[in-house]
C-alpha cells in the first residue's frame, strides 16, 4: 500500500506476504498479527547465524585446547594412563592415611571415584574437557581447615615425583597447589574467615 506524504509516496517496509512491518504514514503500528508475522520472516534467520556463530566459536575453543594439550604432552609426557596410575597410587595412600582417610570415608564407590577424578586430572592437565563436576561446591561441606590441605599436598606432591617424569610432576605439582589454595580460600570464606594463597610458592 502507497501513502501520501509531503506531495511523496512513502512505501512502509514490509514482511512476508507484503505486510506492514513499521508504521504507516499517519504514524501508526501494525497490528499485532501483522508484527508477529513479521518477526517470522527475521528470526529463523537470526537463530541460524547465532547457532553457525557459536558452534564456530565451540570449535576454535576445541581446536585451542588440542593445541595445549599436545604441547603439553610434548613438554611433559603426561598421558592418560600416567593420570591413571597418579591418581589411583595417590587417593590409595589418602585412605590409609590418618588426617585425610577419615575426610575421605564418606566415598561409597571408589571405582566410580577414581574414574571421576582421573576425568578431571585429565581436563585440568591435558584439557580432556571430560570432567564436569563441581569439585568446589562437593568441598566445602567437608569443613577442610589448612592441615588438610597441607597433608593432600604432601601426599600428592611425592606421589607425583615417584610416578611421573620431572616434567609432568612439575606441571601436576603446580596444579595441584593452585586447587589447594582455591579450595581453602573457599572453605575459609564459607567458616567467615579470610586466607590468602600460600601454596602457590611452595617450596
Amino acid at each position: 500500500m502507497m501513502a501520501a506524504c509531503g506531495g511523496s509516496f512513502w512505501l512502509p517496509p514490509t514482511g512476508p506476504g507484503n505486510l506492514r512491518c513499521d508504521k504507516d504514514a499517519a504514524g501508526h503500528w501494525p497490528d499485532n498479527a501483522e508484527r508477529a508475522a513479521c518477526g517470522n520472516g527475521t528470526t529463523g534467520r537470526i537463530s541460524k547465524d547465532m547457532s553457525d556463530r557459536l558452534k564456530a566459536e565451540r570449535e576454535a575453543a576445541a581446536a585451542r585446547r588440542n593445541l595445549l594439550a599436545q604441547d603439553a604432552i610434548e613438554r611433559t609426557g603426561i598421558t592418560e594412563e600416567m593420570i591413571r596410575e597418579l591418581v589411583t597410587r595417590f587417593y590409595g595412600r589418602v585412605r590409609e592415611d590418618a588426617l585425610l582417610g577419615p575426610v575421605f570415608a564418606i566415598v561409597q564407590n571408589w571405582d566410580e571415584h577414581l574414574a571421576k577424578l582421573g576425568d578431571f586430572w585429565s581436563s585440568v592437565v591435558l584439557m580432556s574437557g571430560r570432567y564436569h563436576g563441581s569439585p568446589m561446591r562437593a568441598h566445602l561441606p567437608l569443613n577442610l581447615v589448612g592441615d588438610h590441605f597441607d597433608r593432600w599436598l604432601d601426599l600428592f606432591e611425592q606421589t607425583a615425583r615417584e610416578v611421573c617424569p620431572p616434567a609432568a610432576a612439575a606441571l601436576f605439582i603446580d596444579k595441584a597447589r593452585r586447587i589447594a589454595d582455591s579450595f581453602e580460600m573457599a572453605s575459609a570464606t564459607g567458616a567467615g574467615r579470610i586466607a590468602s594463597p600460600r601454596h602457590v610458592l611452595r617450596s
